[in-house]
């Protein structure tokens, strides 16, 4: 049960309902708003960085590993 608490902050976050005397938008599973000031900061949703950088990082591994590849075995051909 606490895993799911904190992970619910984690992943997903909440609007402010107000900020000073303007009202903030509605979170949805993309984005949120905080609040700075007087003014309601767009801000995007944790998850969506957790998913971005695995599929960077995903990106840059197969990079390095095809260089690899390329560089150890090219003396077999």
């Amino acid at each position: 049960m606490l895993v799911e608490l904190t992970t619910a902050n984690f992943f997903y976050q909440e609007s402010e309902s107000r900020c000073g005397q303007s009202i903030c938008k509605k979170a949805d599973y993309f984005h949120y708003y905080n609040c700075h000031g007087n003014v309601c900061d767009f801000h995007l949703q944790p998850w969506l960085f957790a998913v971005i950088s695995f599929i960077v990082l995903s990106f840059l591994l197969s990079l390095v590993c095809s260089l690899l590849r390329c560089i150890c075995c090219s003396d077999r051909r």
